[in-house]
């Protein structure tokens, strides 16, 4: 595992090796996940995605998850300072992760039109960035493209 630096924030990477001449996988993950989080059954899956797809990959924990660095005062009122958030998420955090943090982080990559693979928060990140900026594909899993009233009470409740 490595950190890269995002506007004063650091984020925890991982690399997938693999062949170089071919877009690269960038994994999204979900609302309550980081790069620990897509091992399944002790494998790795987005490792052997990789592998089957004959593609290198990178793996990503957002700010506030895994080993990146925490938000602060997460509790607190939502405000922003540069591209982040401070305090609760707020209604765009997707939207600002999709093309503000996103982008900045390909940048550092050295990755110009990865492949997208999202879920569910990670999914919509990817569907809101495959919007606006250049990618090979993007492969969305359980995006959350509309907002349902029983989530909103859940969300509540939690």
């Amino acid at each position: 595992m490595n950190r890269i630096d995002i506007s004063g924030v650091g984020i925890e990477v991982a690399h997938l090796p693999g062949p170089g001449d071919r877009a690269p996988l960038v994994f999204l993950h979900e609302g309550l996940g980081s790069i620990s989080m897509w091992r399944q059954r002790g494998r790795l899956w987005p490792a052997e995605l990789c592998a089957a797809t004959g593609r290198a990959g990178w793996m990503y924990s957002r700010r506030g998850y895994g080993q990146s660095d925490p938000v602060e005062d997460v509790r607190g009122p939502p405000r922003r300072s540069s591209a982040w958030h401070i305090g609760r998420h707020e209604p765009d955090y997707m939207h600002l992760e999709a093309n503000d943090v996103l982008p900045q982080l390909l940048g550092q990559l050295g990755i110009s039109k990865p492949v997208l693979v999202g879920h569910s928060d990670g999914a919509t990140i990817a569907l809101l960035h495959a919007c606006q900026h250049p990618v090979s594909a993007c492969v969305a899993m359980a995006p959350h493209v509309f907002v349902e009233a029983m989530a909103v009470s859940a969300i509540k409740q939690a």
